[in-house]
């Protein structure tokens, strides 16, 4: 039985994309990306807007901006193998022309300075509002990695900010939040919620991770969450990191949500820790590195996943039907 669709729920390519068309190069998605992606058999991902701290806090919303232009020229130029999607059914068409599926979602709010400024991003294509990132906005607190920060949930602001992303059928994403903001997030709204890109706190203690019972009511409310292939949210330590190690997140996250409610999103970060902020760097227990080996290794940790024992059904369910429905019921057709 062969998968049809591959769907990456957090990749943060966005940011170096911009910068380099900043610089003049062009076609970068297609030069640098594409053949990854192709050579991974991936029909669609979920491109985060990532704001790095050395443009805040004056610098957000131009930079976001700077990132959606950037994503709307690459797709102009390289109409043969890429679409911007804002539907479940834009992802459908992709993959039967062979092409790669797009979707925006922020990743931390600080770009969104009113509930009045989010549709205008919607109106550009914008579909997800990740509310933090790992440090602290006027929206939400992150979940600081380091535990140094005492921490809170939304402020009034966030809980406008989600009402109005609800009005929206926009995908609200918890994954960086810290508990007490997923916690309000979960009181604010019954829609279905995602953490696109966090694995079990149970497996690997850290806070970016989700608890058991977080995942039971993402799960009950027909939401998804994404296994991210970073080392660092993996496992505790560097020593304990391994494709086993996320294997075991894997398990246990569909233990506990069923298998119709986990998928990938696996954030891969090798490319882009050189151009990280020193400031975000710190907030690691330790530099990351990729468990899978990026978009190219994706047959191949398919592959160990059936070996592993997955039925073909789940395979398929979790390399990307699972977010397709979850689009479709969230956007529509």
């Amino acid at each position: 039985m062969n998968i049809q669709y591959t769907i990456d729920g957090h990749f943060d390519m966005l940011g170096d994309v911009c910068t380099r068309r900043r610089n003049g190069e062009r076609e970068v998605i297609k030069r640098l990306y594409y053949p990854a992606f192709a050579a991974g058999h991936v029909t669609g991902v979920v491109a985060s807007l990532f704001v790095d701290s050395c443009y805040l806090p004056y610098g957000a919303l131009e930079n976001a901006m700077e990132q959606v232009s950037a994503l709307h020229c690459e797709i102009a130029e390289s109409q043969d193998i890429l679409m911007l999607a804002t539907c479940a059914e834009d992802f459908l068409e992709a993959a039967r022309q062979n092409k790669l599926a797009i979707l925006m979602s922020f990743e931390g709010a600080e770009p969104v300075s009113s509930c009045m400024m989010l549709h205008g991003f919607y109106a550009m294509g914008v579909r997800g509002l990740g509310l933090a990132w790992s440090r602290r906005n006027p929206a939400a607190d992150g979940c600081d990695f380091m535990g140094g920060l005492k921490k809170g949930g939304l402020t009034s602001y966030g809980v406008d900010l989600v009402h109005e992303a609800e009005k929206l059928s926009m995908l609200i994403d918890v994954s960086h939040l810290s508990d007490e903001g997923v916690e309000d997030v979960l009181n604010s709204t019954s829609c279905p919620i995602i953490a696109t890109h966090s694995n079990a706190r149970s497996i690997a203690g850290n806070n970016r991770n989700l608890t058991d019972a977080q995942m039971r009511e993402i799960a009950r409310r027909d939401g998804m969450a994404g296994l991210n292939g970073c080392s660092v949210i993996a496992s505790e330590t560097k020593e304990g990191a391994s494709r086993e190690k996320l294997m075991e997140h894997m398990d246990h996250m569909i233990d506990v949500m069923g298998e119709d409610h986990v998928g990938f999103g696996f954030d891969f970060c090798d490319q882009f820790l050189t151009s990280s902020s020193p400031q975000d760097l710190a907030r690691m227990p330790y530099v990351s590195f990729d468990l899978v080996g990026g978009h190219g290794a994706l047959p191949e940790f398919i592959e160990e996943l059936r070996a592993h024992g997955y039925s073909e059904e789940r395979l398929k369910k979790v390399a990307g039907e699972n977010w397709l429905r979850l689009f479709k019921n969230t956007f529509g057709k």
